[in-house]
């Protein structure tokens, strides 16, 4: 390593350091002395982390208003970015939200903090294409019990504990902070992309298991199985009709195949 790497590595390990150092290369001014220069890039350094984690979580603002600097100050400190880009600093903030104190005493911010990071990554997932109704038309009909469906590849289904989706919903429209209404059992929300724009909706619950079989492949016949332990054999078809149409509509199927 030359000469100017190794400055470069010691001064990167002084940004990142949870003390101000002293290095010995770096020399003060009529300005500042060397331990203020560097504490202005440490500091700098911070801010724009905080500032691109605030961007990546708008819903999580809304949500924890004046305390939202601090959270992300915190985050920042416990853990330093470990990636090249600022933009995948954010992957663990949910995760620091559900184990660290203060915040863990809070489920509704890690949820939170999931549903913008999920939003965030789909929007930024590689395109795929997509079926339609009349890419299924000409599948003979005693060929459809062994058709698997591909869900796109960048959906997500998530956990919430709380309407989540309300308060991000409110942040995209720079609306009010909604009331916060905390469900008794787990809800699922799905996320998904359609052309440029990220969606992201309620699941009920038999629509996430069949999605949820769809992602491991399993042939349509299944996926009529596991509708009908929800409805009576009346309403388990048209059911699976209007899901099927839905899902086709909504761009998330993303290809099939017959299993042989």
């Amino acid at each position: 390593m030359n000469t100017l790497q190794t400055l470069q590595q010691r001064l990167l390990q002084a940004v990142l350091a949870d003390n101000t150092p002293r290095l010995r290369e770096l020399r003060g001014d009529a300005h500042a002395d060397a331990v203020t220069r560097l504490a202005v890039y440490r500091h700098g350094y911070r801010i724009r982390l905080r500032d691109a984690l605030s961007t990546e979580f708008p819903g999580l603002r809304l949500m924890v208003g004046q305390r939202f600097d601090a959270m992300l100050d915190s985050y920042v400190q416990a853990h330093p970015s470990g990636h090249y880009n600022i933009r995948w600093h954010g992957a663990g903030l949910a995760a620091f939200l559900e184990f660290s104190r203060p915040w863990r005493d809070k489920p509704a911010l890690a949820d939170m903090a999931r549903l913008d990071w999920a939003i965030s990554t789909v929007f930024d997932a590689a395109d795929e294409p997509t079926i339609n109704a009349a890419d299924l038309a000409d599948i003979p009909a005693e060929a459809w019990a062994e058709l698997c469906l591909r869900p796109q590849g960048h959906l997500q289904i998530l956990p919430v504990t709380c309407n989540v989706d309300s308060f991000r919903r409110a942040a995209d429209r720079q609306e009010p902070r909604p009331r916060m209404r905390s469900y008794r059992q787990p809800r699922h929300l799905l996320v998904w992309r359609q052309a440029l724009t990220v969606h992201y909706r309620p699941l009920a619950e038999d629509e996430r298991q069949l999605l949820n079989a769809a992602m491991r492949e399993e042939p349509f016949t299944a996926l009529c199985e596991r509708l009908a332990e929800y409805h009576p054999p009346s309403k388990a078809l048209p059911r699976m009709t209007a899901l099927l149409r839905q899902w086709l509509e909504a761009g998330l199927i993303g290809a099939y195949r017959l299993k042989s």
